[in-house]
């Protein structure tokens, strides 16, 4: 099929939608020209709002009109709680989950400077569902083996700096991140990210124990 005049083809595996399309440049092919669209049941997708969207080109290009759109979206303390506990069982297990893992740890940093980790840091109730769903449906393990307590992870242990071999596949995943160009002008050096998560970690654990 054609979309917007450009070359493109879906394809559909369980309930995972891609859409592949023919790139324009291919960098370090680390980054593959596919966008995946998943319609799982696994999340609740809860606190959501109606919220209004804009084109990030929109006023970019004199004389073009981009469309907008207002769908329902899952509020952005979800978004910081679901990443962070992510971020928590790699740091226990120290092995990645595919490529471009790394986007978590800048996406929590990004959610910081827009405020929304102590604001979820705060609600301990959102924390607390995260916690019983992430339970529920991504049961796993730790390194030696001992099942991860999402609960305990939430409620003042959660770890969002990795050690050992997983610092290093880390930062190399984040450093083929930054090379292939998807986090534009945000991205800072390793270092200085997890240098960040770890003042986000020690804050969201201050949270809980001042409840």
């Amino acid at each position: 099929m054609r979309v917007q005049s450009l070359p493109a083809a879906i394809r559909l595996e369980d309930d995972t939608l891609y859409l592949d399309y023919e790139a324009v440049s291919s960098g370090s092919g680390y980054v593959a020209p596919s966008v995946m669209l998943e319609f799982g049941a696994r999340s609740t997708g809860e606190p959501a709002s109606i919220r209004d969207i804009d084109c990030d080109a929109s006023g970019q290009v004199d004389g073009v009109e981009f469309p907008k759109a207002s769908p329902r979206v899952m509020h952005a303390e979800r978004t910081f709680w679901e990443k962070a506990t992510a971020i928590h069982v790699f740091c226990l297990q120290e092995r990645l989950r595919g490529d471009r893992f790394a986007r978590h740890w800048h996406d929590v940093v990004r959610l910081d400077d827009a405020g929304f980790a102590d604001k979820a840091s705060a609600d301990r109730q959102l924390a607390n569902a995260v916690a019983k769903h992430k339970s529920m449906f991504f049961a796993e393990k730790a390194a030696d083996r001992s099942p991860i307590d999402y609960a305990a992870a939430v409620n003042g242990n959660l770890v969002l700096t990795p050690s050992g071999e997983g610092v290093r596949a880390l930062g190399e995943d984040y450093a083929r991140m930054v090379d292939d160009g998807l986090l534009l002008g945000d991205s800072e050096p390793f270092e200085h990210l997890i240098e960040r998560c770890t003042q986000i970690q020690a804050h969201a654990n201050k949270s809980d124990a001042s409840k």
